[in-house]
């Protein structure tokens, strides 16, 4: 694989999502020296990076710290950094604003559309929507991981010569994990049947349908108990709606855990549950088909486009907690089943998702944008 192009991957995210899975899986494999994170000083992708010994630029505490811009100009002009990728909407604001002031190549990855991922009639998901594709003048190319957000690209102008889509991957030869850890870290009975989430604590994940589910299955199954990892806005919320519903010590909320906890946490679950209003190409999901997890998913998104209905997963409706107790219920019951399921979902994985192939082509796409760069350049 030849060196790809110096390239700064920005993330301005507070907290951890499958984007930031997706950036320091990404850097672990890229040559060394040729690529490195910027991110704010507390952000939990910037933590994990420092902790995994990765190459981390800080730009400052807060999304609106004055000095993002001066500091993100001052970097790619010392490091001589070539191609900047934005992860967000915060990020493309700042890098659109550097490119504008150096000469670097300008890409926005797409990690799930705004207007999906807040909903279409959010203030938030339409003032998103417009920034992203006012920060353009300077863009070189869009990345998006999935074909469903690629489309919402084309409908939005962009040409799809602008366009790269390159699906999310995971390692397919993950570390031997013990199977008992999600039992013993939440106390857990040793006959307990638990389902999993892994995803920020946010609207669009779902898991207030997943609470409501969860009261409906856990009538049937006794035995049955949750565990969603991650951390949010909809705490409060969440633990309100899991307290009304009777379910304390039954759905539990951990926050926040390191990536060996999740991979230990998914190598120990019975059900991966993924019950989000939108999705693009999940990392979570993706990994937890890497461990042969059974999984239940929404049909939303580029969910779809990862697993298919009774083959690799059972996919529901969004929305539609019955239907999610009703696959529960299911998939509890017919551990034979379930297992099936893990077993080609595993298989899927390791033939479609490796994350060589994806380093391969996120390089030839920093390449490609780079190459652009240097022609508009020339014609100046």
């Amino acid at each position: 694989m030849p060196n790809p192009p110096k390239t700064l991957i920005m993330d301005l995210s507070n907290f951890y999502g499958g984007a930031s899975s997706r950036v320091l899986s990404m850097l672990t494999r890229f040559p060394s020296g040729t690529a490195a994170l910027a991110g704010l000083e507390n952000g939990a992708v910037t933590r994990e990076a420092k902790r995994l010994g990765l190459p981390v630029h800080v730009l400052g505490s807060r999304k609106t710290d004055p000095r993002i811009l001066p500091r993100l100009v001052r970097l790619i002009r010392t490091e001589g950094f070539q191609v900047l990728d934005t992860q967000n909407i915060q990020s493309k604001f700042y890098a659109s604003l550097a490119a504008s002031l150096t000469r670097v190549a300008l890409v926005s990855t797409i990690n799930s559309w705004y207007e999906n991922e807040h909903g279409g009639a959010s203030t938030r998901g339409k003032i998103y929507t417009a920034l992203e594709l006012a920060t353009n003048r300077k863009l070189a190319l869009y990345v998006t991981v999935s074909e469903k957000d690629r489309g919402m690209l084309l409908r939005s102008g962009i040409p799809a010569d602008k366009i790269e889509l390159i699906y999310n991957a995971v390692d397919t030869a993950p570390p031997k994990i013990g199977p008992n850890f999600l039992r013993a870290q939440f106390n857990l009975p040793s006959d307990a049947l638990i389902c999993l989430a892994v995803g920020r604590l946010v609207r669009i994940k779902g898991y207030d349908v997943l609470i409501e589910a969860m009261q409906e299955a856990a009538q049937e199954i006794p035995n049955l108990a949750c565990v969603i990892i991650g951390e949010g806005e909809t705490r409060a919320e969440l633990t309100r709606q899991i307290a009304e519903a009777g379910l304390q010590g039954r759905v539990i909320l951990p926050g926040y855990l390191p990536r060996e906890s999740i991979l230990s946490a998914l190598a120990s679950c019975d059900i991966f549950v993924m019950p989000s209003r939108y999705e693009g190409t999940p990392i979570a999901l993706l990994e937890a088909g890497s461990l042969a997890c059974p999984i239940i998913a929404s049909n939303a998104g580029g969910m779809p486009e990862l697993v298919s209905h009774e083959e690799h997963a059972l996919l529901v409706p969004p929305e539609d907690p019955h239907a999610l107790a009703q696959a529960l219920i299911r998939l509890a019951k017919d551990r034979a089943f379930a297992n099936r399921l893990g077993e080609s979902a595993q298989r899927r994985v390791r033939e479609k998702f490796s994350l060589e192939h994806q380093v391969k082509a996120t390089v030839n796409a920093y390449q490609k944008a780079w190459a652009t760069r240097s022609e508009i350049g020339q014609r100046m």
